[in-house]
């Protein structure tokens, strides 16, 4: 055994004896006097619980829903406040404005006085059965419009019988006079809206030539005068309702059918019930007021029309062609209260691809009542501006 040995177990016996002393003392006084720390009463910590996202809120990270607290984000588009113009601005842009088809907007009969007067007029859409909202010659419009018209209408043989209005187009339109022979008759109408519950109708009969008596020769003389407000009662893709009250200016003279007055109140409307098809139609009395060289008439009208072509056919485009009836009756005893049913086939098409210029034309024939001529030719011009 070396040397190392022993005295590595000397020294393990050395302090084992020592620290057995050492145990055997009692423990430092200022050990004793330390009191008693408390100790905190023992608690369950529940686990957390997961934080839980609405479905409705947007799973974004780090960045601030900006459409929440009113304001736009960094990268959203400016928000441009609605200008609102001046009746003065509504009016130009009416007449004046580009009136394109994607600004229009349903009007409804319950918002007939909050909605549409500070609005411009623009065209309507074709309805959803693919008619367009146009005028046709011989029937009453129930739809707005932005255009001018040149027409004329030739009456065949007149008889000197009791009769009403020569043609229901327009309470302008010249009464039949006591003679016979034909009459050569011209007129011209415009629409200038005013907004898009308002639109004005202004025409007049430039030229009216008939015989002055059977026996006499032919007079032509400017006739009367017409001044029409329509408002749009309803305006959807495929139904409208307008409400007019016009007024007859007595600009003509008694022997051509002309020089009286009427106030005429009357309701027109426009529907497209099936593809391509267009049913419309008008019922209006015309108010004698002035001399009695006339009477008081009620006008009831129904057009029935399908369309044929489309505004890409390469000729007649959007031909379409129609049939009105029209019953006039004598409603204060004026002409013996007589009674004229007409019947007017009619068609309508365009002439260029800007959609501005179109024919129309059709005759009236009268199939009841006195039948104060044979037929009557009508031919039409109008422009969309």
């Amino acid at each position: 055994m070396s040397s190392g040995g022993p005295r590595r177990i000397g020294v393990f016996v050395l302090g084992s004896a020592l620290g057995a002393l050492l145990s055997l003392q009692p423990a430092p006084a200022w050990s004793q006097d330390l009191p008693e720390l408390p100790r905190p009463p023992a608690t369950s910590v529940a686990a957390p619980t997961p934080a839980v996202v609405p479905s409705s809120l947007p799973m974004t990270v780090g960045m601030p829903d900006f459409a929440a607290i009113g304001e736009p984000g960094p990268f959203a588009a400016p928000v441009v406040p609605k200008v609102q113009l001046s009746t003065g601005e509504v009016i130009r842009e009416s007449i004046f404005g580009p009136a394109d088809k994607k600004d229009w907007k349903p009007l409804t009969l319950g918002t007939f006085f909050s909605e549409g007067w500070d609005t411009p007029f623009v065209n309507a859409p074709e309805g959803t059965n693919g008619a367009p909202k146009q005028n046709w010659i011989g029937s009453p419009a129930g739809v707005f419009g932005r255009f001018a018209t040149v027409d004329f209408f030739y009456t065949n043989r007149l008889n000197n019988v009791p009769g009403l209005f020569l043609t229901p187009n327009a309470p302008f339109m010249p009464v039949h006079p006591f003679t016979n022979g034909n009459q050569y008759t011209g007129y011209s109408t415009i629409l200038i809206p005013l907004n898009a519950r308002m639109e004005l109708l202004l025409g007049t009969v430039f030229i009216a030539s008939n015989k002055t008596s059977p026996g006499g020769g032919y007079v032509g003389n400017w006739g009367d005068t017409g001044v029409q407000a329509r408002f749009h009662l309803i305006d959807q893709r495929n139904f409208s309702l307008i409400g007019i009250i016009g007024e007859r200016i007595p600009t003509g003279k008694a022997v051509n059918g002309s020089g009286i007055n009427y106030v005429t109140p009357g309701l027109e409307f426009w529907w497209n019930f099936a593809p391509q098809w267009v049913a419309r139609g008008g019922t209006s009395i015309n108010i004698l007021t002035g001399r009695k060289s006339a009477t008081s008439v009620y006008v009831n009208q129904l057009s029935v029309g399908r369309y044929l072509t489309t505004k890409d056919a390469n000729v007649f485009k959007e031909l379409e062609v129609h049939v009105t009836v029209s019953a006039l009756s004598d409603i204060s005893g004026g002409a013996g209260f007589v009674n004229d049913i007409y019947v007017f086939p009619g068609f309508r098409f365009g002439l260029d691809n800007k959609e501005k210029w179109y024919a129309l034309g059709g005759a009236n024939v009268p199939v009841s009542g006195p039948q104060a001529y044979v037929w009557q030719p009508q031919f039409s011009i109008t422009r969309n501006y």
